[in-house]
């Protein structure tokens, strides 16, 4: 979830008209028929970006409401029911040090802010509505599935860990789908169902929307899972097929396996819909604009629907008054949403089934025929300052900086930002002390605009705002305009506040400044506070080198696992050093399975570059992997038993071919069961991360026929 929305910043310029409630603030014509206007928040991904809208504290939430209120939003999308889910449910994996880092500030902020509630208040106090935004496939992968960042996967729901046949499989049974949980089993929906009515009763949402895509990357094609028990034996039942076993045909199709899918699906909406009924709440699904009738696709539309292929029911839901309300997605071409949005609307026809679209441009021309037929249209953007660039209200005058609207400053401000307004150093200085949070976050985004190295003072002072959402504007507007003294008050300001919205704005920050500050984050790694060592330490991985290596290497034996680990990974890039080899190849013998697997990587990154003065010592790297691999054979105990495999069998898939040989070998001795079988999944059945492994299914048929086979 969480670096999603960040890929999704619209790049459209709208059209501007009135909304019904700034429309009295402005002489201007207004719409022929009110514009219904809703906001979609991505809530995980606001409280991992610095630069989306603050909403991680009790003052920024109520900012964030009433910023949402003067744009006449009627509801709002609130997708921390997801979240809190998560947080409920799922087992969090510290390996994983970079989301691990995440999953710690998640578990603050629903301790110490219980955004969600605060959130439900706000919108109502404001006459606002606000659904919960909840995951139907998202739960979390097992650990050797493919993420963003390294081995292994950050986290699972304790629902399939404890209950592993809810898992989907594929036809073998052997290989497990991220994320989802199988709706086949009864007992799976109703535990969703009570899950998910436990948080809508406790917060007070009105209603509830799911998303339908799943953020990983374990499906290799299409068709991959959906071979769970239930599922296979239903189907044979009916058609006399064994999906698992025979080629579907004309009279068993493959059709027909996604809509038996997508009846078990129909059968927990409608469990689901009884429950929330009970208190006058509603149900709503967002739809996959290319294909209404499936999951949403993640990441790249054109690649996967990783929930799976499963057919959705869209008439049956309305027909029967299951759903309430059905929102076609959007990051699409346009004319394909519209589309969309048109077949609903037909589809829904004499219904109380509500139709309408998610866009970062509500205001466009394309939505006027829908806005003069009442249909609602959900605003979806990113930063803060996006709400007013990106809306109806009308450009402002300099004299708006000086009022007291805060609403027409935040315009005023905008507008600079984005060379629409021309204001000076003084204009907007004051500003950044305003009493408003958002004020002094859109006036910190003004002032780099100016690029006047009076405001680097004004910046540094900023780190130490009382609001978090402040701090971490500062620390990104730093990275464009900085003084002699920025990189010591940003470490000042992690040692008091560092939270990993702060880490993760400060590292980028400490990594882009000119001239790189490369002695004082070296310092800084002898920091008392373990967050400052580790910031520091990541802010080095892309700027290291032979001079900095020696202490790079003596931060691998720090106390705390996230500098260890960053310091393995920065030594990738320490080129051209025969000693920094001979380090990674000791420390793939630690115990310390992060760092050992992390050496792997790292020793397969340098190799891969053939560089004259490590060249000698490729044979030993092939070595050093090849028995840190072999360790994950029959009886392995170690903490990574089940990943670590993925880690060091990529490293080896980067050294072909002598990398593939070892797995080869692997493959075909038959001493070691476990062994073989990891060799066979790593070269035939790949999987990296960051990225689909995509194949055929014919191709998929084929490296299970060289699956090892023991007597």
């Amino acid at each position: 979830m969480c670096q999603n929305l960040a890929r999704m910043k619209p790049r459209l310029r709208w059209c501007l008209l009135l909304a019904v409630n700034v429309a009295p603030l402005f002489a201007a014509e207004p719409p022929s028929k009110p514009v219904i206007l809703d906001c979609y928040i991505s809530t995980g991904d606001n409280h991992w970006l610095g630069s989306s809208l603050p909403i991680d504290s009790k003052a920024s939430i109520e900012a964030s409401f009433d910023l949402l209120k003067r744009l006449g939003v009627r509801r709002v999308y609130w997708r921390g029911l997801e979240e809190a889910t998560w947080l409920d449910t799922m087992v969090a994996r510290p390996e994983n040090c970079r989301y691990a880092s995440w999953w710690k500030w998640g578990l603050q902020l629903y301790k110490e802010v219980d955004p969600d509630k605060t959130a439900v208040e706000a919108a109502h106090r404001r006459g606002m509505e606000i659904w919960g935004v909840g995951t139907m496939f998202d739960w979390g992968n097992q650990a050797d599935s493919p993420g963003f960042n390294d081995f292994p996967s950050f986290a699972e729901s304790s629902l399939r860990i404890e209950h592993p046949e809810w898992v989907p499989v594929d036809k073998s049974g052997s290989l497990k789908q991220g994320g989802p949980i199988e709706f086949a089993y009864p007992e799976a929906r109703r535990a969703l169902v009570d899950l998910h009515i436990k948080f809508m009763k406790r917060d007070g949402y009105d209603g509830m929307i799911f998303l339908t895509y799943a953020e990983n990357y374990s499906m290799r094609f299409q068709d991959e899972f959906g071979f769970n028990e239930p599922i296979v034996a239903e189907f044979k039942k009916r058609t006399g097929l064994d999906i698992r076993k025979q080629p579907f045909t004309r009279f068993a199709s493959r059709d027909d396996w996604y809509a038996l899918r997508g009846e078990y699906v129909t059968a927990y909406l409608r469990e689901l819909k009884v429950a929330l009924a009970k208190d006058g709440r509603k149900l709503g699904m967002f739809v996959n604009p290319w294909r209404p009738h499936f999951p949403q696709p993640w990441n790249v539309p054109e690649l996967m629907m990783t929930g799976g292929h499963i057919y959705f029911d869209l008439e049956t839901w309305v027909r029967d008054g299951i759903v309430d309300e059905l929102i076609a997605y959007g990051a699409c071409y346009p004319t394909t949403q519209s589309r969309a949005v048109e077949d609903l609307l037909w589809m829904t026809r004499q219904t109380n089934t509500r139709v309408s679209g998610l866009t970062s441009g509500p205001y466009q021309d394309r939505w006027k025929p829908f806005h003069a037929r009442g249909v609602a249209v959900a605003l979806s953007v990113n930063e803060d300052d996006h709400y007013l660039h990106y809306t109806n209200v009308p450009d402002q005058p300099l004299d708006a900086l000086r009022g007291s609207d805060d609403f027409l400053k935040l315009k005023a401000l905008s507008q600079v930002a984005h060379d629409k307004l021309k204001a000076a150093f003084a204009d907007i200085a004051p500003l950044a002390r305003d009493k408003n949070l958002l004020v002094r976050r859109a006036a910190l985004r003004a002032l780099a605009k100016l690029k006047d190295p009076q405001a680097v003072p004004i910046f540094e002072r900023a780190l130490e705002d009382p609001e978090n959402g402040v701090r971490c504007m500062a620390a990104q507007v730093l990275r464009d305009l900085s003084g002699p003294e920025s990189v010591a008050r940003l470490l000042a300001a992690l040692d008091r506040h560092g939270n990993h919205m702060l880490c993760e704005n400060a590292m980028f920050t400490l990594m882009k400044l000119k001239p790189a500050p490369t002695a004082e984050l070296v310092r800084a790694l002898s920091h008392k506070n373990p967050t400052v060592r580790s910031v520091a330490m990541r802010a080095l991985v892309p700027l290291s080198g032979p001079d900095i290596a020696p202490a790079i290497v003596k931060a691998m034996d720090d106390p705390d696992l996230f500098v260890r680990f960053a310091a393995t990974e920065a030594l990738s890039n320490v080129n051209r050093t025969p000693s920094v080899i001979e380090t990674l190849i000791a420390a793939t013998q630690r115990a310390d399975v992060v760092v050992a697997n992390r050496a792997a990587t790292s020793l397969a990154a340098l190799a891969v570059r053939r560089q004259k003065e490590n060249e000698p010592l490729r044979p030993r790297i092939i070595e050093v992997l090849k028995a840190l691999f072999a360790k994950c054979g029959d009886g392995c105990a170690r903490a990574d038993a089940d990943w670590g495999y993925r880690a060091v069998g990529n490293a080896l898939l980067r050294l072909k071919p002598e990398g593939e040989a070892v797995l080869q070998e692997f493959m075909d001795q038959r001493k070691d069961r476990r062994l073989a079988g990891l060799a066979w999944k790593t070269l035939h059945i790949r999987q990296d991360r960051g990225t689909f492994s995509e194949v055929t299914e014919k191709e998929n048929d084929e490296a299970f026929k060289k699956r090892p086979v023991f007597k």
